[in-house]
């Protein structure tokens, strides 16, 4: 796989003796061939979120001991609906080792050749000139020594003959870091480039933020995606520009990747990404419709109030819900209709005083509250 990206990076190279266009392009070849599994595994990662519910009907019909039954009907659902359960991880596979082979094929460009020969023979000139051995930092004044690469190709050639592998007015063997100790004004386009990627990952990563469907999305995943966008330029800015150039690349395609995506899958009303959303909203409205409310007003002789902040209108009520008027121990004694069933912790009322309290009897709100009136009447009389 490294000579094949190599050969295809020095064929490319033979074509317009560019360092920077022969990166771009095969970059871009790479980005091409993974197209189509892209969005194939996109198409399949939405129908599987569409058809979740069946899929969990159907794993929630059988038990644990029955796997293979499970596992048979899963199947057949799949292939009735043409859908790939690990469609959507087809991409990854192909991408993450196509795309580390053309990491390492590029950076493999930018090797020097091994300085061990020449400060051998610098400490070996020293010695015999009776001086003391000085070892010299030649790292950047050597020639490549391209890896991966044919030694019959131009690329070769041409790289084998220099120490700077210079184009469109960068050295693409250096990186930002390296640069910026010579000053800011000849790192400066270096440390644009870099600016210029970390500003075309975050917007990548928004573009697919912004079509969320509400799927849960896997946590790891969800962290890669969030930090991506702030790690690459801390890369970029340590390695070589031909690197950088690489991973611009990448992201600008990946932009408008992401924009035809969202244009085929989520755009109109008919569209896989549409008909997830609006099944969630769907199944959201029916979950808070199922919600229960407040209990009911408990205004029975002998009733006991079921919900929060309920009121009991008995006179031996019981509250069982949270600060309900009633919910004091034993039974409660006397009061007026329109707060009786008060908690016995509560002191007697006036009106209450003559009231019955023998057990197993149970006197309404309202015939405490008429003998509570008469009760001043039957005084007066007396007094007479």
């Amino acid at each position: 796989m490294f000579d094949l990206i190599a050969n295809v990076l020095s064929f490319l190279y033979d074509i317009n003796n560019s360092y920077v266009v022969a990166i771009v392009l095969l970059t871009l070849i790479v980005l091409v061939v993974a197209t189509p599994l892209t969005l194939q595994g996109t198409k399949s990662m939405l129908k599987m979120q569409l058809l979740q519910p069946e899929l969990k009907e159907i794993q929630n019909k059988y038990g644990k001991d029955q796997r293979d039954e499970m596992n048979a009907e899963l199947m057949e659902f799949y292939k009735e609906n043409q859908i790939n359960p690990v469609g959507g991880c087809v991409p990854m596979l192909f991408q993450i080792p196509v795309f580390l082979v053309l990491y390492r094929v590029i950076l493999g460009v930018t090797r020097r050749a091994t300085p061990t020969g020449i400060e051998l023979g610098e400490v070996v000139g020293s010695l015999r000139a009776g001086a003391d051995p000085v070892l010299v930092d030649t790292a950047e004044t050597l020639n490549f020594n391209p890896a991966f690469v044919n030694e019959d190709s131009q690329l070769f050639r041409d790289l084998s003959s220099t120490n700077v592998m210079e184009s469109i007015g960068f050295d693409l063997a250096r990186s930002a870091s390296q640069v910026l100790g010579d000053g800011i004004v000849p790192a400066l386009p270096y440390l644009i480039l870099v600016l210029v990627v970390g500003a075309s990952g975050f917007i990548q990563h928004r573009m697919i933020r912004a079509r969320n469907t509400g799927a849960a999305a896997n946590p790891t995943q969800e962290l890669i995606m969030k930090y991506i966008p702030f790690m690459l330029p801390i890369f970029s800015f340590t390695l070589p520009a031909a690197i950088v150039f690489y991973f611009l690349v990448s992201n600008l395609y990946r932009i408008g990747q992401q924009a035809y995506i969202t244009r085929s899958f989520y755009g109109s009303d008919d569209s896989l990404g549409a008909q997830i959303r609006q099944q969630r909203e769907d199944d959201d409205k029916a979950g808070k419709g199922k919600g229960g409310g407040k209990g009911p007003k408990d205004v029975s002789g002998n009733g006991k109030g079921s919900g929060k902040g309920t009121k009991a209108g008995s006179s031996n009520s019981k509250g069982s819900g949270k600060g309900t008027k009633g919910g004091g121990k034993g039974p409660s004694k006397g009061g007026s209709g329109a707060n009786g069933g008060k908690s016995g912790r509560h002191k007697k009322s006036p009106a209450a005083a003559g009231a019955s309290t023998a057990p197993g009897r149970n006197r309404s709100g309202r015939d405490a509250s008429v003998r509570a009136s008469a009760a001043p009447k039957a005084r007066k009389q007396k007094k007479r």
